[in-house]
């Protein structure tokens, strides 16, 4: 009787819909380049009508050329799956694009997208090259999941006409950019990247989630959410929870950047940390970039550390006509304090501003053109806390105030306590 070799009894005991990378002669020794027979594996599943691609445990060298990327998914229904995302890691060996997720350009119906498609539990190296780690163009319904880059000289994952997609658990990390960059975040979401051609758009990205994802070491921020180079179209229903971004690279941009054109941009459960500079860098940065309407940034902790004013302003503020600017329990916990304030107030806002329980240790807490409160309609609405019950006219269950006959006072419990102002 014939013995059969490893990768055959794979072969044959694996699901048809199971496209191992090593039985199409993929080495993942780090070394040997392993394009062609990587790209044949996920070929293979796409002309299967959709499955998964395995990567066992290896480093697997991929090489971008001028041309293009060094890895293309072609079809819809495409899973690339690791071992785990420490455990199987692309390896970048020269400048260009790693992987192009992406379909076919300014597709605003969407039918030509990049479809249903997800990457879990695999690794991307840049290797110190310049290029993108993940282009995701014109492409919706997509899923990541226990992905882990690092050591790409850019952009990581650059976002177009992107739609209704999760990232959950992505860790990036010593993904600076270039030198004297201040374009180059680990992830950019935009409406576009290139007013015509590849890369353009009329349309947006909309309906992205990051959930539970840690960014640190970047140079030129962590997620940035803008319109693009195309002023068309608005980036909408982005939302971000429980993620971490974290640095001591700094050269330039905010962490967290959110521009004018955003609508209904929700962040919560941030903490935002900026350690110090890149070599030869020292200009305090503004740390997050708030101007998105019909949105709200809560429960957010920015913080430094004693070596450096790392900090310009916590909070660089815009609201735009018709919008509220909401901040919610938005902390600076300053070892160094900001060179501006805490909360920057940009003079160019035409809008309304609510800021609840916002506050920083050390330094200014507010700066630039504050709105005033002696308007009809106060443009500017401070709240020390959560408000939990007001009366005009009932006395608080505690007794400490007495009813107001004459209905001139409006009592209120903020943060447990019970106040009271007198009305014109």
């Amino acid at each position: 009787m014939i013995a059969k070799t490893p990768s055959a009894a794979a072969a044959e005991t694996a699901p048809l819909d199971w496209f191992n990378v090593k039985n199409y002669g993929a080495l993942g020794n780090g070394a040997d380049d392993d394009t062609p027979k990587i790209q044949a594996a996920i070929d293979a599943a796409v002309a299967a009508g959709g499955g998964t691609v395995y990567f066992p445990t290896g480093a697997y060298a991929v090489t971008p050329t001028a041309d293009g990327p060094a890895l293309s998914i072609g079809g819809n229904g495409i899973r690339l799956v690791g071992a785990s995302s420490k455990a199987s890691t692309l390896v970048k060996k020269a400048n260009g694009i790693l992987l192009r997720m992406s379909g076919a350009p300014t597709d605003t119906s969407g039918s030509k997208h990049r479809r249903y498609c997800s990457i879990e539990n695999l690794g991307f190296n840049g290797n110190g090259k310049t290029g993108l780690l993940l282009e995701l163009y014109y492409n919706d319904n997509s899923y990541f999941r226990d992905v882990f880059m690092s050591s790409n000289n850019d952009l990581c994952i650059d976002a177009v006409e992107f739609w209704d997609s999760r990232f959950y658990n992505l860790v990036i990390e010593e993904s600076t950019g270039t030198a004297n960059s201040t374009t180059q975040p680990n992830v950019w979401l935009r409406n576009s990247s290139a007013m015509t051609g590849w890369g353009y758009s009329a349309d947006n990205v909309n309906q992205i989630h990051f959930i539970g994802c840690r960014m640190e070491a970047f140079g030129t921020g962590a997620l940035w959410i803008t319109q693009g180079t195309a002023k068309t179209n608005n980036p909408n229903g982005i939302y971000l929870t429980d993620c971490k971004f974290e640095t001591s690279r700094m050269q330039g941009g905010p962490h967290l950047k959110v521009d004018a054109s955003c609508r209904h941009v929700y962040a919560s459960n941030i903490y935002a940390y900026a350690g110090g500079f890149a070599s030869g860098y020292s200009t305090a940065q503004n740390i997050i970039a708030w101007a998105g309407s019909a949105g709200a940034l809560e429960n957010v902790l920015i913080a430094n550390n004693s070596s450096a004013a790392t900090v310009n302003s916590g909070i660089d503020l815009y609201s735009g006509s018709g919008s509220t600017a909401v901040l919610r329990n938005v902390v600076g916990r300053y070892l160094t304090k900001p060179t501006g304030s805490h909360i920057y107030y940009e003079a160019s806002s035409t809008g309304d501003f609510r800021v609840e329980n916002c506050y920083a240790n050390i330094g200014g807490q507010s700066g630039g053109t504050i709105p005033t409160k002696n308007q009809p309609n106060p443009p500017l609405r401070m709240v020390a806390g959560a408000v939990s019950d007001a009366s005009f006219t009932h006395t608080p269950a505690d007794g400490t105030l007495a009813v107001d006959s004459t209905n001139r006072r409006l009592y209120v419990r903020v943060n447990g306590k019970w106040l009271s102002t007198a009305l014109s």
